[in-house]
């Protein structure tokens, strides 16, 4: 669908002012990714949904620093070198955003080649990565539990189980968007779409799992405390 069609992607048509393009393509990306794919223009420019993807980056680290200066649970109360580190991240949080744009990108399109026939250009791929990015909102607006030194102090365990069982949800429909977006991009069965996203998140995790084990086998046999 090209932009100015009627029902294109808000984010890809010149006739919607921002910041309501931005405001909804994420709601229509996070709540009916299906329909949503379904109207994106995967012919078009790249530099939209690259944009797209770099000021969710900006947003994310915005809500983020605002947590810390001004977090419910004394976050506030890290020393200065916290931080500067904060204010580092901040800057750079784009930056390597596009580094996981072009990494996952990569592996995702790699098994998008290997399992979907009728697939399009590595643009589809990041396409999809791009506007599914925005589902990570839902937690970066959430006063987090979490801080350079581990657990921040004060938090109450209601919400920190409340506060877990949303990022799961998150991350768990966050697949589902991917799945959504590579079916529609690459032309393919849900099933394959599946596999493409999901076997790479599985091989990571077995990787880890494994490397894990061997430092754990290694500090058991030097004899150095855990």
């Amino acid at each position: 669908m090209k932009p100015g069609d009627p029902g294109a992607v808000a984010w890809e048509d010149s006739a919607v002012p921002f910041p309501a393009n931005l405001g909804v393509t994420w709601w229509d990306c996070l709540v009916s990714p299906d329909l949503f794919f379904d109207r994106v223009d995967w012919e078009g420019s790249f530099a939209r949904p690259l944009l797209y993807y770099l000021l969710l980056a900006v947003l994310g680290g915005l809500l983020s620093l605002f947590w810390f200066l001004w977090g419910p649970w004394g976050a506030t109360s890290e020393p200065g070198l916290a931080a500067e580190r904060k204010a580092l991240g901040f800057f750079l949080g784009p930056f390597l955003m596009l580094v996981a744009l072009v990494v996952g990108s990569a592996i995702m399109h790699l098994f998008s080649v290997l399992l979907a026939p009728a697939h399009r250009g590595i643009r589809a791929t990041a396409t999809v990565i791009c506007y599914a990015a925005g589902v990570g909102l839902l937690t970066s607006a959430l006063p987090p539990v979490f801080a350079s030194g581990g657990l921040i102090p004060g938090v109450p365990g209601g919400y920190l189980v409340l506060y877990a069982s949303l990022a799961f949800a998150v991350q768990i429909w966050h697949l589902f968007i991917l799945v959504m977006g590579v079916r529609r991009a690459h032309s393919t069965s849900t099933a394959r779409a599946a596999t493409i996203v999901l076997l790479p998140v599985a091989i990571a995790i077995s990787l880890a799992v494994s490397l894990l084990l061997v430092a754990v086998a290694l500090i058991s046999m030097s004899g150095i405390p855990a």
